[in-house]
């Protein structure tokens, strides 16, 4: 018997199917569904680069329509925060850290073995340090266990979920609307021509007097210290202090406010011997968010922030 005939005898002789080798069926891809959605989820990123810090963090909740039962409805809050690691402060906020803040909202559905997410407004947190214009985009999101993979154009990110538990959708954390009245702060610091420098910091308190009229105080340190050490010869030490007091009043025009300083309490020291006097000023100031950008006369530019907050609150 030939090799051939042979291995037909022995196929002859095997039960049906014998020959075909036994396959498992491969195991059915994990479902997903809306409400493996539902909850809160992060995304955290960080970078040093051209002299900042910028830290980006995104905070995500969805929770079911309750007009569609195909769809859930979602916002996220983004918040990119930049500081200069060599402490020199920006142009649009005169300080050494900013921060934009923009909350999304999105709906999610489902799309074959993915989802679909698209942003449908938003809203951002009114700063001299943000044009408060967004680009919206659509997302294709695939889950994998407590990960979202996200990926739009030649994008991508992973959202982490830190949370499964319903909730509602998350307001926005700053306020509806801004009113000047309270406590403002500013602080600068540059090189007179002696090369000292001057630390300069002042302390301002607006109380309103009806819808368009404002008064105002403000008292403001000036440090002149030598940046080696050596003694200044007016102070016979190698920095010196004065304060001035200063009041103010202003006038609403349409959407700024018009400043003038009525009287000052100028501070004495002997550096101060040749120029006692004070020249009072006036400007006109734009409230932007929890900012009070001021401009004087001689386009000098004065950027006042709210006081931070103390720790733990």
């Amino acid at each position: 018997m030939n090799r051939f005939a042979a291995l037909v005898a022995l196929a002859a002789c095997q039960p049906p199917g014998a020959s075909t080798p036994t396959t498992r069926p491969a195991p059915a891809p994990l479902a997903f569904s809306l409400r493996d959605l539902v909850g809160d989820w992060r995304w955290l990123y960080h970078a040093d680069e051209a002299g900042t810090s910028r830290v980006e963090d995104e905070r995500w909740r969805f929770e079911r329509d309750p007009g569609n039962a195909n769809r859930l409805l979602g916002r996220y809050l983004r918040s990119v925060e930049v500081r200069a690691l060599d402490r020199e402060p920006f142009h649009c906020n005169q300080r050494p850290w900013y921060r934009q803040r923009a909350l999304y909202d999105v709906t999610a559905e489902l799309d074959g073995d993915q989802f679909v997410i698209r942003e449908t407004g938003y809203t951002t947190e009114p700063s001299p340090c943000d044009h408060g214009f967004r680009h919206m985009a659509d997302y294709r999101a695939t889950p994998r266990g407590d990960q979202l993979a996200l990926s739009w154009g030649d994008g991508s990110q992973t959202l982490w979920q830190i949370d499964d538990a319903a909730a509602p959708l998350p307001e926005a954390p700053w306020p509806q609307s801004y009113t000047p009245e309270g406590a403002w702060q500013w602080d600068a610091s540059s090189y007179d021509a002696d090369g000292n420098i001057h630390d300069e910091h002042e302390w301002w308190e607006i109380t309103r007097r009806g819808d368009t009229r404002l008064d105002a105080t403000y008292r403001r340190r000036v440090t002149v210290r030598s940046p080696d050490g050596k003694v200044i010869p007016c102070a016979g030490a190698a920095s010196w202090s004065f304060d001035d007091a200063y009041v103010l009043d202003g006038q609403k025009e349409e959407e700024h406010w018009h400043l003038w300083e009525r009287a000052v309490s100028p501070g004495d020291h002997p550096c101060l011997r040749a120029t006692p006097r004070r020249t009072l000023d006036e400007a006109t100031a734009e409230q932007i968010g929890a900012f009070f950008v001021m401009e004087w006369r001689g386009k000098r530019r004065e950027i006042l922030y709210r006081p931070d907050p103390a720790p733990g609150t």
